[in-house]
């Protein structure tokens, strides 16, 4: 009988680890009184976000992972006094990106005007500060970006916000800066910017995807408004338990941090070496451009690793562990695709 073949899931960006040995602790002691209701309101998160950054509550808010947190933003930015009203409110976004900026904000009658990358998978902030109009409602940006793991350094972010208008709501997503090398000060840039929220989530670095929660921060006025937005017991007793908890591993986190990137830059010389086109990475995944990253992508999933193809755009893959890393760069050079 022939064995089934294997399965490696490497298409959403999730952390090669398990939660953390004292975070998963803290998830299990919570299950044991799952018969009681968490908190009304997630103060207890807020409060512990706020602590790790060194701001007051009033400038967090925190959702059922980042995806609701954006929701609640773009939400509240498309019904803010001085909202475009006469037409449907309009988001610009460097496109490809996650999915969910998209879909949530068509769910919420948005219109999405995308705006290109550079070749090195940068997104063109001169082509997004151009794309704004009198009826654009929000503009999000990633860094580092998904998927290409490029990251924006400060000062191109402070050339962008002064590009636009000061009253324009700003999300900047950083769902990957614990795994950036040098990333921007992002409580600076909230500091002079009122307009500007920051976005983040224990989904990635932090191996919690499956527990749902993120937050974002920025001046209180910029998140009182999502903050209202907060559904009453919307976060779980399990993911209040394991926010303080995650916080609190700083030394472990870093540990697992350097392992990914290692195995990140490992992947990376392994692609290169056989051929393959990768752009560079500071996330936990690669991004092979072009029609070439795209058959790539192909030939992988022939053999059982499922990345995330972006149609006429490119390939990204998730970073793995060891063996899967490995089988990776086997099947390529056994396929000589690249080559």
């Amino acid at each position: 009988m022939i064995p089934p073949r294997p399965v490696y899931r490497c298409d959403l960006n999730e952390s090669a680890y398990p939660p953390l040995p004292e975070v998963a602790e803290a998830i299990a002691s919570a299950t044991r009184t799952a018969n009681r209701y968490p908190e009304f309101l997630p103060h207890g998160p807020r409060a512990a976000v706020a602590a790790h950054l060194g701001l007051d509550p009033d400038c967090v808010t925190v959702g059922a992972g980042g995806t609701a947190v954006v929701a609640s933003l773009l939400a509240e930015a498309a019904s803010r006094p001085g909202a475009p009203t006469l037409s449907a409110p309009r988001l610009s976004t460097p496109m490809p990106t996650f999915d969910g900026f998209a879909i949530l904000g068509r769910m919420l009658g948005y219109d999405v005007d995308p705006t290109p990358l550079h070749d090195d998978g940068a997104p063109d902030l001169a082509a997004l500060a151009a794309s704004v109009t009198p009826s654009t409602a929000a503009v999000i940006v990633c860094s580092p970006h998904n998927p290409t793991g490029a990251v924006l350094g400060e000062d191109r972010i402070r050339g962008l916000l002064a590009a636009l208008p000061d009253d324009l709501p700003v999300i900047l997503d950083e769902a990957y800066v614990e795994y950036c090398a040098a990333p921007p000060d992002s409580r600076a840039l909230v500091a002079d910017h009122p307009n500007l929220v920051v976005l983040r989530t224990f989904s990635k670095a932090y191996g919690l995807a499956g527990v749902r929660v993120g937050y974002a921060f920025g001046a209180p006025g910029a998140v009182a408004g999502a903050r209202r937005r907060e559904v009453p017991f919307g976060i779980s007793a399990a993911a209040q338990a394991a926010v303080p908890a995650a916080l609190a591993a700083r030394r472990p986190l870093a540990e697992r941090v350097a392992a990914m990137r290692r195995e990140r830059d490992r992947l990376t010389a392994g692609l290169v070496a056989i051929g393959c086109p990768v752009l560079p990475s500071q996330a936990n995944f690669v991004y092979l451009p072009g029609e070439v990253g795209i058959e790539v992508g192909r030939v992988l999933r022939g053999v059982g690793v499922l990345g995330r193809e972006y149609a006429g755009h490119g390939f990204r893959l998730t970073v793995a562990d060891e063996a899967v890393t490995d089988y990776v760069l086997g099947a390529l050079e056994l396929t000589a695709h690249c080559a």
